[in-house]
């Protein structure tokens, strides 16, 4: 009875064993889930650029995946979809730009959609995001009444005739280009003409000539994406951005006369000890020789 109750021991110590490793063997085979990010941006030039992002891991523990391929469809409802395969770069990112001229298909209700998929690998799980978006244009129009300059924006869809339709409700923040960032003026929103309108500051900085951009942004939209339209207008104040000469200072680039002839004073001295001292040198090196010699008669 002993020696049966040993042999069921042994055997289920066996079979803890066998899972065990299988469990570790299952749990270093699986997979870890990927995230893929996409935006939409119609730039000021008419171009739009698709930018994506492929991340693995979970939480805030994710990471980019590096040279991770992408595969873009554009989805067309009559053709088949045109395809795109672009690599993540060292950030985990990868940017399609689509330029003005290319009529991105649209759908029913005047959606362009795109789909991005991820294929994964033997240790990434595969994943997929869709992106779909109308396509929106953005004017600027400038205008002065009684010295009152106003900054005016029309946000638009171009109908299949070619007509513009207003949109109303899109919210768009009106900025000035500066330096290294964008100054933030106001934010409006377009009414059911699709206008709106702010009342521009006249002491804002421009270049030499008094030029500023302005820039209008509409910043991830839920039908429309992000949409960026500037353009350059003489309202700023010409400032004069060249450094004046400092002449002589110590902060200059030529150093003031007194320092000079001060450390010409200080060298020259310097140089004259040590003329004199090489001086007195060959003296007593001559002086030793003469002595030597009367010593020797």
């Amino acid at each position: 009875m002993k020696i049966l109750t040993n042999q069921i021991s042994i055997v289920l110590l066996a079979i803890l064993m066998v899972s065990s490793i299988f469990s570790i063997e299952t749990y270093a085979q699986k997979k870890v889930r990927t995230r893929i990010k996409a935006y939409y941006l119609k730039m000021n030039n008419g171009d739009r650029e698709i930018s994506m992002e492929l991340i693995s891991g979970s939480g805030k523990s994710m990471k980019p995946v590096i040279n991770g391929t992408l595969l873009l469809n554009i989805l067309n409802e009559e053709e088949e979809p045109f395809k795109i395969e672009l690599n993540t770069n060292n950030e985990g990112k990868a940017f399609l730009v689509i330029e003005k001229d290319y009529k991105i298909p649209k759908d029913s209700d005047g959606y362009m959609n795109i789909k991005v998929n991820y294929a994964g690998n033997d240790s990434l799980k595969s994943s997929k995001r869709g992106l779909s978006f109308m396509d929106l244009n953005l004017d600027l129009a400038f205008s002065i009444v009684d010295s009152v300059r106003t900054l005016s924006v029309f946000a638009y869809e171009v109908d299949s005739l070619g007509q513009k339709a207003p949109v109303a409700e899109i919210p768009v923040i009106i900025g000035v280009e500066r330096l290294y960032s964008t100054l933030t003026l106001d934010k409006i929103e377009s009414n059911k003409k699709g206008k709106a309108s702010i009342e521009f500051p006249n002491d804002l900085p421009g270049d030499s000539i008094g030029l500023i951009n302005v820039i209008a942004t509409i910043a991830d939209h839920d039908d429309y994406g992000s949409l960026v339209k500037s353009q350059e207008v003489s309202w700023g104040t010409p400032v004069d951005y060249t450094v004046p000469s400092n002449g002589r200072s110590l902060f200059g680039e030529e150093a003031p006369m007194w320092m000079i002839i001060a450390v010409f004073v200080v060298l020259l001295g310097a140089w004259y000890h040590f003329m004199l001292a090489l001086i007195k040198v060959i003296q007593m090196y001559r002086l030793g020789k003469t002595v030597s010699s009367n010593q020797e008669l």
